[in-house]
């Protein structure tokens, strides 16, 4: 009797053992594959901030849009400088007009960031640009400027906001679409260098 209770004892604990083991221990090649794959993202987002870097920079050598001298480029990799923009998720379709219902513009949250994309308060000029790309040749439908001084008043860095906040009144032309792409410039004061981004945002029509 002792020897037929003894082999379904032994195949419990073979089974428990087994499991156990295999729930407790991470697979170890997997851990490093995703390691090595977030490397690799952050490597090339890094390289990414660098190239909008430098053709900022030549843009600005282009142009001579600065009106101060130009600081060469190794020294300007040593200050906390402009390398890109980065859209608010709150950008889109605003109700700028209270004494309107609904929504009559666009509002813009963008900041620049530095060569680590960290949020920057640098200061400079932006020109924002909306398009109605459904709308074929007619796609462009507003265009707004925000010189240094306007743009200044325009930052926020309080109440959980650290980021410029551009309000779009529609003008002569409207959406047709809810789709709305907006394409910002922004012109550093610093380093005379340019750089533009764009995001595709809902509005409603």
């Amino acid at each position: 009797m002792q020897r037929f209770l003894i082999a379904p004892v032994a195949v419990v604990v073979t089974v428990a053992t087994a499991l156990l083991g295999g729930c407790g221990k991470p697979n170890v090649a997997s851990v490093a594959v995703r390691r090595e794959n977030q490397d690799l993202r952050n490597k090339v987002a890094e390289l990414e901030r660098r190239e909008q870097a430098h053709l900022a920079q030549i843009r600005a050598l282009e142009s001579n849009a600065t009106t101060v001298p130009s600081l060469p480029s190794e020294r300007l990799n040593t200050l906390f400088t402009t390398h890109g923009l980065r859209f608010g998720r709150l950008t889109g379709g605003a109700d700028l007009d209270p004494k309107s219902p609904g929504e009559d513009g666009l509002k813009v949250y963008v900041v620049p960031t530095d060569g680590h994309g960290q949020p920057l308060k640098a200061a400079g000029s932006f020109v924002v640009e909306a398009f109605d790309l459904a709308q074929g040749d007619n796609a462009c439908i507003g265009r707004w400027e925000y010189p240094l001084d306007q743009a200044a008043k325009n930052w926020f860095g309080q109440a959980m906001l650290y980021t410029y906040v551009l309000p779009a009144p529609w003008q002569q032309q409207r959406p047709g679409h809810e789709d709305v792409t907006v394409r910002v410039t922004f012109t550093d004061a610093l380093t005379g260098r340019t750089f533009t981004d764009q995001k595709v945002v809902k509005v409603k029509v």
